[in-house]
């Protein structure tokens, strides 16, 4: 077993490879930032969800959007939180339960693969973790195997410039990009 060491906060050969101790400290900033700036909601209110979809929140993280999601697809609606980090899945069920969510299932993925059957989603969106994927376009095409034919994928940059998300994205041939907004980049399967 890996001992973690302050500052260690990838495990691993990857930057997706996120240790226990970095995830903990990933959420505990997060939960600063939300408190202090309401940044997660203000962020949410641009992804446009609609009541009666089916989204899936990929690399969902500490949860910090199941809520709000769940409360804007509604009732008929379906919310998917995934994420390659089990603390983060953990958080989703935690979260699900405290806030008495119906509509809200949480699926590890392992090896940007995940249990989902194909075109599930009206929106897949990747907020705030798309600077930490390895693999692009491994990441992408899975992203356009999981969204309806007529869906929308919405891509926030993280801590990359947008034009590294932009030239990911067009290196992929997966996707298209069909708007760019000041938060997020907006795809369509290719």
């Amino acid at each position: 077993m890996k001992t973690e060491k302050p500052g260690d906060f990838f495990s691993g050969k990857n930057r997706e490879s996120l240790s226990n101790l970095g995830f903990k400290a990933m959420t505990l900033v997060m939960k600063l930032m939300d408190v202090l700036g309401r940044h997660s909601q203000k962020n949410f209110k641009t992804l446009g969800l609609k009541s009666g979809q089916t989204v899936i929140d990929y690399g969902c993280g500490p949860a910090r959007y199941i809520g709000f999601a769940s409360g804007a697809v509604g009732k008929t609606g379906k919310v998917i939180a995934v994420d390659i980090h089990p603390l983060a899945i953990a958080k989703v069920k935690e979260k699900i339960k405290k806030l008495s969510l119906t509509n809200v299932e949480a699926v590890l993925a392992e090896n940007n693969r995940t249990p989902i059957s194909d075109e599930t989603a009206d929106i897949v969106y990747a907020l705030d973790m798309f600077h930490m994927v390895e693999n692009t376009n491994l990441f992408l095409k899975e992203l356009s195997r999981l969204v309806k034919k007529d869906g929308t994928i919405i891509i926030e940059d993280g801590h990359q410039p947008r034009t590294q998300t932009i030239q990911k994205i067009k290196q992929s041939r997966c996707l298209k990009i069909i708007r760019e907004t000041k938060s997020h980049v907006k795809c369509q399967r290719s």
